[in-house]
């Protein structure tokens, strides 16, 4: 399962193929077969163990209970360190490379992908209304539309980092969007 889900991750859900599955994971096809009805069902199988094993403990900071703003630059600043240590170019994210990948038609898996934008909303969601509680100055609608802005520009800095060596470029991104949810909900200087 990691071998695949390594493979989706690096290679791309539309781009790998059976022949690549079976050599990733060293599994013959028959194999594959016998315990998934085929490439998508490995996928979608593959995306649950990407929630379990990668962002279930890269969000934790953002989904521990009493999670702030703070929380969530922990959250960015433990990817971008992971970035840097992997020596730049990133694999970016699972699900957000998949996001550009995915036809209309795969419902299934366009839902699975909804869950993972919807659970990092949720975390932000929960986080923002928080730091609101404290200052006063959104309302409900405002922190939603908020936490959504805030998910679209996390898949974006993990998007871009596929494309960059360059730490720098993402910490700017990540540090300018602390910067705005800071000036959003406290009030602080742009």
């Amino acid at each position: 399962m990691d071998s695949a889900l390594k493979a989706f991750w690096k290679i791309g859900y539309h781009v790998v193929s059976m022949g690549d599955l079976v050599r990733e994971t060293g599994v013959s096809r028959a194999g594959i077969y016998s315990d998934f009805n085929g490439k998508e069902d490995l996928f979608h199988a593959c995306l649950d163990r990407y929630q379990e094993t990668v962002v279930t403990p890269a969000f934790a900071p953002v989904e521990a209970e009493g999670a702030d703003i703070d929380s969530i630059e922990t959250y960015l600043n433990n990817l971008l360190t992971r970035f840097e240590k992997s020596g730049g170019f990133g694999v970016g994210c699972l699900v957000g490379n998949t996001l550009t990948q995915i036809p209309e038609d795969a419902v299934e898996t366009r839902q699975k992908l909804r869950a993972h934008c919807d659970r990092l909303t949720a975390g932000f969601h929960k986080v923002l209304t928080h730091e609101s509680d404290d200052h006063g100055l959104l309302t409900p609608a405002e922190i939603g539309e908020l936490a959504r802005y805030t998910m679209i520009s996390v898949q974006g800095i993990w998007s871009y980092s596929r494309l960059t060596e360059d730490v720098a470029e993402l910490r700017a991104a990540s540090d300018m969007l602390i910067r705005v949810l800071k000036s959003q909900l406290r009030g602080a200087p742009r």
